[in-house]
């Protein structure tokens, strides 16, 4: 089976509102046009910056917050928001690169439901969402050793035998 790859160019796909090209416009966003939802790249480093943008022209549900691993590549993770308009029904897929180790910012500033999405993330992957409220396990175990959603993660878990 050969793997496939999204596709980025500059052009935004076709069922992109005006209001969100013209939101986005200033972050130099990579798009693509992905079954269900139109998606777009941005730099983690604007990350937040693109959410408020996105939220001021009416993307006030955050739906999904999640990442993805992909250890052959640098950077190694993406970070994923899907957003939508309640008004006017349109969906967005949001993602950043983020390299192991780097940090991207929070968005529980602008809604109060990142906060569980983004300790999942962190307890899945590893990766830390600055500014974060309360940036704790909520799965594993405080003391758990390793991430268990990262692709290198062993597939039978790190064992523990007591006597």
């Amino acid at each position: 089976m050969k793997s496939s790859s999204i596709q980025y160019g500059a052009s935004p796909p076709a069922g992109v509102s005006p209001a969100a090209r013209a939101a986005l416009a200033p972050f130099q966003p990579q798009w693509s046009d992905q079954p269900g939802s139109p998606g777009v790249l941005v730099a983690s480093e604007r990350w937040l910056e693109v959410f408020q943008a996105l939220k001021a022209v009416g993307f006030d549900f955050l739906v999904d917050h999640s990442a993805v691993d992909y250890p052959e590549r640098n950077p190694r993770f993406t970070v994923v928001g899907v957003i939508m308009s309640l008004a006017t029904q349109e969906r967005l897929i949001v993602k950043a690169r983020l390299a192991e180790g780097a940090s991207i910012a929070s968005l529980t500033p602008l809604w109060e439901s990142a906060n569980w999405a983004e300790r999942e993330t962190y307890d899945m992957f590893g990766i830390d969402f600055a500014g974060h409220p309360e940036l704790t396990r909520i799965y594993m175990p405080f003391d758990y050793d390793g991430w268990p959603m990262r692709k290198d993660f062993p597939l039978q878990g790190h064992l523990r035998f007591r006597d």
